[in-house]
């Protein structure tokens, strides 16, 4: 059993003790509050069941649910007779962190610069960038793509890819190597 599985256990304590390392926003702070309230008590989960509870528009608690997920906090787990909310990675957040794979200020500046919200999918990539390069060789992509108004993930992935290849590191880019002509 995990530690947080343990009966003595207050999760919810764990969380509202950890908000500034989960770095969770108001909206997802609710959220996670309402399913581990709801896991505790086994009562079901639906995104139903989450509008009502919350407030939130459908489009807003969509919206978080899927944040919740790129940053590995919920799973929701499917079956034939049932479908599971669980939050497991939100209190195994010092492996993620260890592995690379949160950073809200990476996600934040990627959407103030895409203007909007990041999708699942982009989340998850980023994410993996994350894992594989300097956070500092991925803001120099997004601001390389920036540059030529190319807002995507795709174009910011094959500026990584070729950086990459050609063993070009953040502090090439400070000292002046241009990546793209080199």
């Amino acid at each position: 059993m995990k530690w947080y599985e343990e009966k003595y256990i207050s999760r919810r304590d764990w969380i509202l003790d950890h908000l500034e390392m989960l770095g969770l926003d108001g909206n997802e702070l609710m959220i996670v509050m309402v399913i581990d309230f709801l896991n505790e008590h086994r009562q079901p989960i639906s995104m139903e069941v989450l509008y009502r509870k919350t407030g939130m528009s459908e489009d807003e608690t969509n919206r978080t649910v899927s944040t919740l997920c790129a940053k590995h906090y919920l799973e929701i787990c499917a079956s034939a007779s049932s479908v599971r909310f669980d939050l497991s990675g939100l209190f195994e957040t010092d492996t993620a962190r260890q592995a690379g794979l949160l950073d809200n200020s990476l996600f934040s500046t990627f959407e103030n610069e895409f203007g909007r919200t990041l999708s699942n999918q982009e989340m998850q990539k980023i994410s993996d960038w994350n894992k594989e390069y300097d956070k500092l060789l991925i803001l120099y992509a997004l601001r390389e793509a920036s540059i030529y108004d190319k807002k995507s993930i795709g174009y910011i992935d094959r500026i990584l890819h070729a950086w990459h290849s050609r063993n070009i590191t953040a502090r090439d880019i400070e000292e002046g190597r241009k990546p793209w002509t080199e």
